[in-house]
């Protein structure tokens, strides 16, 4: 995993439990390969790709920089870090690839069909 973007696992987890708890896949994952990375789920018996894109704007969606205000030998210093977006921002960034791969969102009572 890249160095840049930072707590990937712990993101790629936290993608995994929306997914699963918003959306109603079984399991989701991503898949790192010659620069690319996928998002896959795996729905209603079936196994789909919801978004590929290079590494960097894979990533880039799912981070926003903060800054970070720290105190070094009485001097007040302001940093800009990358850190993961919170929950209600991600499922905003996974609505529309879902929509346009598998149409609405279930609702939270709705049972996944069988295969």
């Amino acid at each position: 995993m890249h160095a840049r973007w930072p707590k990937q696992q712990r993101l790629i987890a936290q993608l995994r439990d929306i997914l699963q708890r918003d959306f109603g896949c079984r399991d989701a994952w991503v898949v790192v390969s010659g620069g690319r990375c996928r998002l896959e789920v795996h729905v209603g018996g079936r196994r789909m790709m919801l978004l590929e894109d290079a590494e960097d704007a894979f990533w880039a969606r799912f981070y926003a920089p903060v800054q970070r205000e720290r105190l070094h030998l009485g001097e007040r210093i302001v940093e800009t870090q990358i850190w993961r977006r919170p929950t209600p921002a991600l499922v905003a960034i996974l609505t529309p690839y879902w929509r346009d791969r598998m149409g609405p969102r279930p609702s939270p009572e709705e049972p996944e069909p069988d295969a």
